[in-house]
């Protein structure tokens, strides 16, 4: 079992994993995955093609699942090694016995937020946070964020994807759009399924607004805020932020 801090946080990855609720959202793109898929590929390229010596990439996946995301991202870079962190046992059973993510891949099974700190510092050249970061609330976001940036090398890159809420717009308010959209465009999933990814969102997301992500990574970094437009991707509900270390 995990710790009792962490538990609702287990208990709303299971969800995604008893059941085919996530893959079924994965084949239908309802939560853009291709586009993430394309925008880590894009960084992860970036990031090797600055590498003076021999390319390599070491990446932390926080909420990894079963890897799915980070394989689609990184199929095309030379991957060093890779640490894959989730709560949901079964999904890093997979992960494990899965290929295309070079031949050093390690497990933690635990949450995010205290997975983290045993881990050395400057040990990543990209750390992926794919729809995982929004089951914290803002202050506990706060304090994974000044771990992630501990855990970068001196230019590493973190990878933020996530659900995000529009300028002004408060939990209540996304929550109703999204459920909207769900009720609307995720048609061909069985109603029952629909209902359980809504009752996860009223009970275990709580995203924040673009401004808010952007803003509480630039106010540890030395140089204050982020150099260029960190936005790999945004529409409605989700966003991809790259964030420097530094």
């Amino acid at each position: 079992m995990p710790e009792p801090q962490s538990f609702e946080i287990f208990q709303s990855v299971e969800i995604f994993h008893s059941w085919d609720l996530y893959d079924n959202i994965v084949r239908n793109n309802w939560m853009m995955h291709r586009q993430m898929a394309s925008v880590i590929q894009k960084v992860a390229l970036e990031i090797t093609g600055t590498q003076s010596t021999t390319p390599k990439l070491r990446v932390l996946d926080l909420g990894c699942g079963d890897g799915a995301m980070a394989r689609n991202g990184l199929k095309d870079c030379p991957v060093e090694k890779y640490v894959g962190v989730d709560l949901s046992q079964e999904a890093l059973r997979n992960l494990a016995a899965c290929q295309g993510l070079g031949s050093n891949v390690q497990v933690l099974h635990g949450d995010i937020a205290t997975s983290i700190e045993e881990l050395p510092i400057e040990a990543f050249d990209l750390v992926l946070a794919s729809y995982s970061l929004h089951h914290f609330e803002s202050a506990q976001k706060k304090s994974i964020l000044n771990q992630i940036r501990r855990l970068l090398s001196p230019n590493g890159v973190f990878l933020w994807i996530d659900i995000a809420r529009l300028d002004r717009e408060d939990r209540s308010g996304f929550i109703a759009r999204i459920e909207q959209d769900i009720q609307s465009r995720w048609i061909p999933m069985p109603s029952e399924h629909r209902h359980d990814a809504i009752e996860h969102i009223r009970n275990y997301d709580f995203p924040e607004q673009e401004s808010w992500m952007i803003d509480t990574w630039d106010s540890n970094s030395r140089n204050h805020r982020s150099s260029g437009n960190p936005i790999e991707y945004r529409d409605a509900f989700y966003i991809a932020l790259r964030l420097a270390a530094g």
